[in-house]
């Protein structure tokens, strides 16, 4: 038996059970999630009527709402201390011992072939490092999350710092350099993308349907064959780039900058889209691509219908994100509730799932939903 002497008590507890004042109890541990509330991977909703109570029964109920250990471990950050008179239960497992037996269960049936749905099996054995990350605990501390991160970079060696990252997904917030005004840069508005992109996009689009055989009508289904085409770019970059695998100091230091830092901090709203400097450059790198189109497609105006259509569709993926991390607008049809849930779980349940983000479309065409 294990019994504190002083905490907080339960009747202090049930008194923070709304969304603007959101206290619960997991493990004899009191955690205020008001600030996370709106950024829970399984909505605001599902936790409206568990708050003020001990959700221990329920964080681990995988009929409602399955929970890894990378969710258990998001949750320190919001401990603010410990429930008065707990005792740890002698009849059946923590919370944290029924997690960590969950995963090995699942380990050890992914190794014998046993599960036939796993993505693992799937995708060539990949390694799912969200649901696998064990790590030496000398590494993990190791590791200072409130220190400049670049420089820490050569303390993970091979798969450690894969796994590491997604040992330590949902940090709010990290230092990347050192250097203040290196630091500044990394940090942008979501919103500027719409600055950036639709005078682009308005003037592609225009440009496209003056040309001398263009019309309307063709470059509107042009248009929006870019914009299905980009969910195809999408998911490939997602899933074979951002997602690539690496042991070397500088493969992970280009994973870091791609996508790591997003695994890392997925509830940092100020490093959720690409720098406007990256932007510019892709951007430019594309507008010389469209440019070699031969002239016989020049004068159809087809590639700069095309490069609206997909730059509109890289708009609306950094919008849908932003959306997916930091919002919970309750009228949004269903579907994009579902596709934000499917995102969601590729943080902080499987991350060789669901790769698509606009549309679960390659995601259903490719066996990774």
């Amino acid at each position: 038996m294990i019994e504190s002497e002083q905490g907080i008590l339960l009747s202090e507890v049930k008194k923070h059970n709304e969304k603007s004042d959101a206290w619960v109890v997991i493990d004899g541990q009191v955690y205020d999630i008001t600030s996370f509330i709106y950024d829970h991977p399984g909505g605001s909703d599902i936790l409206v009527e568990h708050l003020g109570e001990d959700i221990s029964d329920v964080f681990i109920d995988g009929q409602l709402h399955e929970h890894s250990l990378v969710a258990y471990n998001m949750l320190k950050q919001y401990s603010i201390g410990q429930l008065a008179g707990y005792r740890k239960p002698t009849t059946k497992p923590t919370v944290l011992e029924y997690i960590k037996n969950q995963q090995k269960l699942k380990q050890e049936k992914q190794k014998d072939g046993a599960d036939i749905n796993s993505i693992n099996n799937k995708n060539n054995n990949k390694i799912s490092y969200t649901s696998d990350n064990s790590i030496d605990e000398k590494i993990l501390n190791s590791i200072d999350v409130n220190k400049a991160m670049v420089p820490q970079l050569k303390l993970l060696e091979g798969k450690n710092y894969l796994k590491w990252i997604h040992s330590q997904t949902g940090l709010n917030k990290i230092i990347i350099f050192d250097n203040s005004i290196l630091e500044l840069f990394t940090r942008w508005p979501w919103w500027y993308i719409f600055i950036l992109w639709i005078p682009i996009i308005t003037a592609c689009f225009i440009y496209s349907i003056i040309q001398e055989k263009s019309s309307v009508l063709v470059s509107t289904i042009i248009f929006f064959t870019g914009l299905f085409m980009w969910s195809l770019i999408e998911y490939i970059l997602h899933r074979f780039v951002f997602h690539l695998e690496t042991s070397s100091y500088w493969g992970n230091f280009f994973h870091f900058f791609i996508h790591g830092i997003h695994h890392l901090t997925p509830m940092d709203h100020t490093r959720l889209t690409f720098p406007p400097v990256f932007s510019v450059l892709i951007g430019y790198g594309a507008y010389k691509l469209f440019l070699k189109f031969p002239d016989y497609l020049q004068i159809t105006g087809t590639p700069w219908a095309l490069y609206a259509g997909i730059a509109c569709g890289y708009m609306l993926y950094d919008t849908f994100h932003y959306y997916f991390h930091h919002a919970d607008i309750e009228w949004l049809p269903t579907i994009f509730k579902t596709i934000k849930t499917n995102h969601l779980n590729h943080h902080f349940k499987d991350d060789n799932r669901n790769f698509g983000v606009t549309s679960p479309i390659f995601d259903y065409v490719f066996g990774t939903i």
